[in-house]
């Protein structure tokens, strides 16, 4: 469980409160995510593909959780490898991007508890679909992002 793994102890190197659903609420909770937004890549190169925003990995990687409403970030990964049907919480999701920047390049999907919206962070784009098209439409449409 290699990304799960390298997740929780960037999170911990942090001294970011960060937890993990258990083995069947980490499936329905992928079940229903992947229910609602239908994402075309599940696994490889992870794709919304239809219906979203997106904008470019760089220079958004490590500042574009800043714009999260407060609160945990649902956190999975690809799912044919062995850290499918797991997910991650971190319970504050505006930190996000600096678990990431702390850790080996990955990439992996977002949501938040009531799953409003799906973030597809992949090594070119952020997809968004959902509730995130506000701050996703801003950052698009920006010439530099704000830090």
């Amino acid at each position: 469980m290699f990304r799960i793994d390298e997740f929780l102890s960037s999170a911990q190197e942090l001294g970011l409160s960060c937890s993990a659903l258990d083995t069947e609420q980490s499936r329905r909770f992928i079940a229903e995510v992947i229910g609602k937004f239908k994402p075309e890549r599940t696994s490889g190169h992870l794709a919304i593909g239809h219906d979203c925003i997106s904008i470019p990995l760089e220079p958004n990687e490590f500042t574009y959780s800043t714009h999260l409403d407060a609160g945990p970030a649902c956190v999975f990964f690809e799912q044919h490898g062995a850290d499918r049907d797991r997910v991650l919480i971190l319970h504050d999701g505006k930190s996000l991007s600096k678990v990431f920047e702390n850790a080996f390049g990955m990439e992996y999907f977002v949501s938040d508890e009531k799953k409003s919206y799906l973030l597809a962070v992949n090594w070119y784009v952020i997809e968004g679909a959902g509730e995130c098209d506000t701050w996703m439409t801003r950052l698009a449409q920006a010439k530099s992002p704000s830090q």
